[in-house]
């Protein structure tokens, strides 16, 4: 067997990332760094390369503004992911499973906790990074809060998440909290018609991602428009028993599954305004139907959990045709 293939980060620092970094970077300069520090990231795409780009920029011997120098040792450990001093931990892929775990074991952060109580081959920081912060264990988010409460010397631990709230609050409240918030809305519509969208496209992707560029470049690179206008054809075209919900999701199973949760959820959520006589800016707007609003907002909050087997193309249309029956239900007939 060859040696493992090391995975090389690219660094991304977008511009409305710009005031955290600079924060951040000002605290290194007056070396008032905090031995922890949790960002919280609205966008949920991948976060790994912001994390890339701040490592490398504190690490960095000759930074300039907010970018690394790129020629220094540091920057070119970095580059080639073979830096001594960093340590990253994230969701590995089970072989045994052939899928990625779902958690962050306990034996990830012990072995971190470890190699963060070893000497440091550089006369620099040592930095341990966690990401998707909020997908460690239970056991693993434990075993890491001596570690923050009594940090050794020199060390920064990076914690990234999408979301705050399911990280326990002895964690968060030992680390120093950044929040890296989507753009305003005329930066992302201009950061978007830099890569080639018009000023409509520009408009309708931003309104599907929720105000995240990255996001709507993405629903965009996948046409997601065009598989909006398709699903909401064919769901009128099953509520009214003209196609059955084998057709229906037979033809969702093959779209890429992150695409299918994210028409199902806008269908759901959009019928939990309609059903609690609420428009999309919260206002009243026609008549409540008590008892089927309950039952979809429970649909609703069970949503994610009922979509989460990803074994097979079999398990997925079998929990979208018991979804799509639950919501069809509780249009009709309640």
């Amino acid at each position: 067997m060859g040696d493992p293939v090391v995975p090389i980060y690219a660094s991304v620092c977008l511009p409305w990332h710009r005031p955290v970094v600079e924060n951040i970077l000002s605290l290194k300069q007056q070396r008032r760094l905090p031995h922890a520090i949790l960002i919280d990231t609205k966008s949920d795409q991948d976060g790994i390369g912001f994390l890339w780009h701040l490592m490398t920029l504190l690490l960095c011997e000759a930074s300039t503004d907010i970018s690394a120098c790129g020629h220094c040792q540091s920057c070119r450990l970095m580059l080639s992911n073979t830096y001594p001093d960093i340590l990253y931990v994230t969701l590995l892929y089970d072989i045994k499973n052939k899928k990625i775990n779902k958690n962050i074991k306990i034996e990830q952060i012990r072995e971190l906790i470890h190699e963060l109580q070893l000497t440091r081959r550089f006369d620099n920081l040592k930095i341990a990074a966690i990401y998707p912060a909020d997908k460690m264990s239970i056991q693993g988010a434990n075993s890491l809060l001596k570690t923050l409460e009594e940090p050794t010397s020199h060390t920064l631990i990076l914690l990234m998440t999408h979301n705050t709230g399911k990280l326990p609050v002895t964690i968060r409240s030992r680390c120093q909290a950044w929040s890296l918030d989507h753009p305003a809305l005329a930066t992302s519509l201009e950061w978007l018609q830099q890569r080639d969208m018009n000023q409509a496209e520009a408009e309708l992707y931003i309104n599907y991602s929720g105000g995240d560029p990255q996001l709507a470049l993405r629903l965009r690179d996948a046409e997601y428009a065009t598989l909006v206008d398709q699903f909401k054809q064919q769901f009128a075209l099953y509520l009214k028993n003209e196609m059955d919900v084998c057709k229906l999701c037979s033809g969702l199973v093959s779209i890429e599954l992150w695409l299918v949760r994210r028409l199902i959820r806008m269908v759901v959520v959009a019928y939990c305004y309609q059903l609690t006589g609420l428009n999309t800016k919260g206002e009243k707007s026609g008549t409540v139907r008590k008892s089927a609003a309950q039952k979809i907002l429970v649909l609703a909050s069970h949503l994610d959990h009922q979509l989460q087997v990803e074994d097979n193309n079999l398990n997925l249309q079998i929990q979208l045709e018991d979804v799509l029956i639950s919501l069809r239900q509780i249009i009709i007939f309640e």
